[in-house]
C-alpha cells in the first residue's frame, strides 16, 4: 500500500499516462496537486487532481520495488529514462499507506501560496505605481488622485471616495480554485451608501467583491461587511451572499478576510479575525428556532460557486450594474495579501493582529 502526493507545473499541454485517469494539465502553466493511492486490499488504483477524486481502477497485487525512485522522468522495462516531464515539480511525499480523501484534500487545502502583497510604504511614477511585495511582480497602479501614506501596518493608500482607485497588473488569483485576500481598511466618515473594497470582474458578473453596507440607523447599528460571488459570468447566475456585523466602525481600522475553500466549496467573511455565528435560540431542540422571526447569523456559506476571471482586481471601486464604475471607497487601506489556497483560521487571526514588518510569507498561524 502507498501514496505518492506532488505538486507539478507544466509550461504546456500534457497528458499523464495513468490507467486510473488521464490528467490535462492545459496550458496556463498553474500549479496542479497530483495524488496517486494505490490500496491492495481493495486491489485500487486511484488519482486525485487538487485534492478531488478524479478516476479509479482496478490494479491487483503488488511487488516489492528495490531500485531509485526517479522524479521527472520514467523507466520502463530496465529500458533507458524516458518521458521526462517539462516544468516544476514540488514538494513531493511518499506515505507508507493509503490515504482517505478527506485527508488528500486537507493536504491539499493546507498549502496557500502568496501571489501578491502591496504595503504602499513606496510608489512612483504617474499615475503611481506601488510595488508588489511578492515574487509575483504584481504592481498596483493608483489611479485618480490616490496617495501613499500611514497605514496601520506599515503603509496605506489614501482614496477619496470621488474617482481614486488602485488596478493590479493581473488578476492576482485563480478564482476558480481556493483563494484568500485580506487587507485593512478605515472609513474617513461612515458612508451614506454601500461602497467596495475590492472587486474583481468579469465580462458580466464579478468574481467576487468585497462592499461595506451601511444601516438604516448608523447610530445604533455599525452596518455590515459582504461578500458577493456569482456563481457564473453570466447575467442569469447565482450569486451568494454572506455578511458579517460583528464590528464597531467602518471608521476604526478593521481587518477584513475573504476565504474561499475550492475543495469544499466553502465561503467565509472574517472581520478581525473572527467570522460571526450567531444562532437562534432553540430551548426545545426540535431544530427550529424558539422565535419565528429570528435569522441566524453566519458569516459564511457551503455550496457557494465561482468561476475563474481574468481581469485584474479593483481596490476602491467596483462594477455596478450598468456597467459602469461606481462604489467608490472613502478612505484608507492598508497591508492588501492574495494568497492562492485558502488560509486556515489561525493563519486569519495572525494577519488580523497587523504586526508592523511582517515578512512577505504565508503565516505559520503560530502565536
Amino acid at each position: 500500500m502507498g501514496v505518492q502526493s506532488v505538486l507539478v507545473r507544466q509550461p504546456g499541454r500534457r497528458s499523464g499516462a495513468c490507467p486510473a485517469a488521464e490528467w490535462d494539465g492545459g496550458a496556463s502553466r498553474e500549479w496542479v496537486h497530483l495524488t496517486g493511492v494505490h490500496d491492495t486490499v481493495a486491489g485500487t488504483l486511484t488519482l486525485y487532481v487538487n485534492g478531488a477524486f478524479a478516476g479509479s481502477t482496478t490494479l491487483e497485487g503488488s511487488f516489492y520495488a528495490d531500485q531509485s525512485m526517479y522524479i521527472g522522468a520514467g523507466s520502463y522495462t530496465g529500458g533507458a529514462l524516458a518521458n521526462h516531464f517539462p516544468g516544476t515539480v514540488d514538494d513531493v511525499r511518499l506515505f507508507d499507506r493509503p490515504l482517505s480523501a478527506d485527508e488528500v484534500g486537507q493536504m491539499f487545502r493546507q498549502r496557500p501560496l502568496v501571489a501578491g502583497r502591496w504595503t504602499f510604504q513606496e510608489a512612483s511614477g504617474s499615475p503611481l505605481v506601488t510595488p508588489d511585495a511578492s515574487a509575483a511582480g504584481n504592481d498596483m497602479t493608483l489611479n485618480g488622485g490616490a496617495t501613499i501614506g500611514s497605514g496601520w501596518v506599515d503603509g496605506g493608500v489614501n482614496l477619496d471616495g470621488v474617482d481614486d482607485y488602485g488596478v493590479t497588473s493581473a488578476v492576482p488569483v485563480n478564482t476558480s480554485t481556493s483563494f484568500t485576500v485580506t487587507a485593512w481598511a478605515q472609513a474617513a466618515a461612515v458612508p451614506e451608501d454601500g461602497v467596495a473594497l475590492f472587486n474583481v470582474p468579469g465580462t458580466t458578473q464579478s468574481a467576487f467583491t468585497v462592499r461595506y453596507q451601511p444601516s438604516s440607523a448608523p447610530d445604533i447599528d455599525p452596518g455590515r461587511w459582504e461578500i458577493a460571488m456569482a456563481a457564473a459570468d453570466t447575467s442569469d447566475a447565482s450569486v451568494a451572499r454572506i455578511n458579517n456585523s460583528q464590528f464597531f466602525s467602518p471608521t476604526d481600522w478593521t481587518h477584513l478576510a475573504l476565504v474561499y475553500d475550492g475543495f469544499g466549496k466553502h465561503l467565509s467573511l472574517y472581520v478581525n479575525g473572527e467570522l460571526e455565528e450567531v444562532a437562534c435560540a432553540d430551548t426545545d431542540g426540535d431544530g427550529a428556532s424558539d422565535d419565528s422571526g429570528c435569522t441566524d447569523k453566519l458569516s459564511w456559506a457551503e455550496d457557494v460557486l465561482t468561476f475563474k476571471a481574468t481581469q485584474p482586481m479593483q481596490l476602491g471601486r467596483a462594477r455596478t450594474g450598468a456597467g459602469t464604475w461606481g462604489d467608490y471607497w472613502p478612505g484608507t487601506v492598508s497591508d492588501v495579501w492574495a494568497f492562492q489556497g485558502a488560509l486556515a483560521a489561525d493563519q486569519v487571526r495572525l494577519l488580523a493582529l497587523g504586526l508592523p514588518g511582517m515578512p512577505t510569507d504565508v503565516p505559520s498561524g503560530d502565536f
